[in-house]
């Protein structure tokens, strides 16, 4: 008999009948693709029930579409003009701010988590957290808003592409893989000194802007500030991107700090260099047990050409005690600033070059040595 049950279009991971996005990449499911999907009042358990701070009510009339409950609550300040993205837990339009005569970006809460109040407190939480940043490689927020039930930011629009598009499925030559994780790990450090922690670095969340590709790290906050939730930790709630996670989150522990971070940046590391993650495997479950017990191949066992002290730092990114990793994002910026390219060849010659004159020099003398001797003996005869 065919396997019928659904995959996700994107990695073609199996899929519940009722699973509204991937557990693995955060794709929308066939079930969940409609743009104008319908709000319809979420009752039941206790995390259904709307979040008290809302300044209206969450509840919507049945029948209510996504975009025209959207364009409702933006009134006269905002053209809705166009979606352009969505991910696990939000979607993004493209809209017009008419005060300031400016193109902005919309992030909005999902409406399936509308009513579900780990997701709302965290969206409110990063929202309020990222606003309090300061730092070019992360999208500042305008403002955030809550309004007729719905929660959302405004943000400046940025062009460019993905990671995850620019790589496809081939390496990264290794100064480029050098400069955008320098510029990462600068970004990550800006946001562990404000006490926040990623915990779903991925291709698909950083973001080169513009012909310069400026790098820019997206989606803040989530992931941390579900597992921060006590109700959802102590389940070992595991949150994220297999293939980019720690052991620690893997693990689904409460306890997880900024070097988790750095661990995932490693993972990025390796996949830019090598063109894969270090594990790969059938399912999440298998991924994740690779990520808690087994050591990645080293990274120039694969490609040798890799710069040593290059492969060193994402190595050590990808040890397995948080303790034998970078301490901060800084201290792994530093690592890969002294990186040095080019430098095997010419240090080579320049080894070779002293071994030869120091050869030269030594034959001399010898042969000096060995016509003193001669000339000495026969005139002793």
């Amino acid at each position: 008999m065919p396997n019928l049950s659904p995959h996700c279009a994107e990695c073609n991971r199996s899929l519940g009948s009722e699973d509204l996005f991937c557990s693995r990449c955060g794709a929308p499911t066939p079930s969940n693709v409609d743009p104008d999907a319908t709000i319809v009042n979420l009752t039941g358990d206790e995390d259904s029930a709307p979040r008290d701070g809302i300044r209206e009510s969450a509840t919507l009339p049945s029948g209510t579409t996504y975009k025209g409950q959207l364009r409702h609550v933006l009134g006269t300040e905002y053209d809705l003009l166009a979606s352009i993205g969505q991910g696990g837990f939000a979607r993004v339009y493209k809209a017009r701010d008419r005060r300031l005569d400016r193109i902005v970006a919309i992030k909005v809460i999902r409406p399936d988590l509308i009513g579900r109040k780990v997701f709302v407190e965290s969206f409110r939480s990063e929202g309020i957290a990222l606003a309090k940043l300061r730092h070019p490689g992360i999208v500042p927020i305008y403002d955030i808003r809550e309004r007729g039930g719905l929660i959302y930011y405004i943000m400046p629009l940025v062009e460019g592409t993905t990671l995850d598009q620019r790589m496809g499925r081939v390496r990264l030559p290794p100064f480029e893989s050098r400069r955008i994780l320098c510029e990462l790990a600068d970004a990550l450090g800006a946001a562990h000194r404000a006490k926040m922690v990623h915990l779903d670095i991925k291709p698909a969340n950083v973001f080169l802007e513009g012909n310069l590709q400026k790098v820019l790290l997206m989606d803040f906050g989530l992931a941390k500030a579900l597992t921060t939730q006590g109700e959802e930790s102590s389940g070992g709630l595991v949150v994220g991107t297999p293939e980019y996670m720690s052991p620690e989150q893997a693990r689904g522990l409460s306890e997880i700090d900024h070097r988790s971070d750095i661990y995932s940046l490693g993972v990025l590391g390796y996949r830019m260099l090598m063109g894969r993650p270090p594990f790969r495997g059938p399912n999440a479950a298998d991924i994740l047990a690779k990520h808690i017990n087994e050591a990645p191949v080293p990274v120039r066992d694969i490609n040798p050409t890799i710069p040593k002290d290059f492969a060193d730092a994402i190595m050590r990114c990808l040890k397995k005690d948080p303790g034998d990793r970078f301490p901060t994002a800084m201290d792994l910026r530093s690592a890969l600033e002294s990186v040095t390219f080019f430098s095997t060849r010419r240090e080579t010659a320049g080894r070779e070059a002293v071994s030869g004159v120091s050869g030269t020099t030594v034959a001399l003398i010898a042969s000096v040595a060995f016509l003193v001797g001669l000339v000495a003996g026969m005139a002793l005869r």
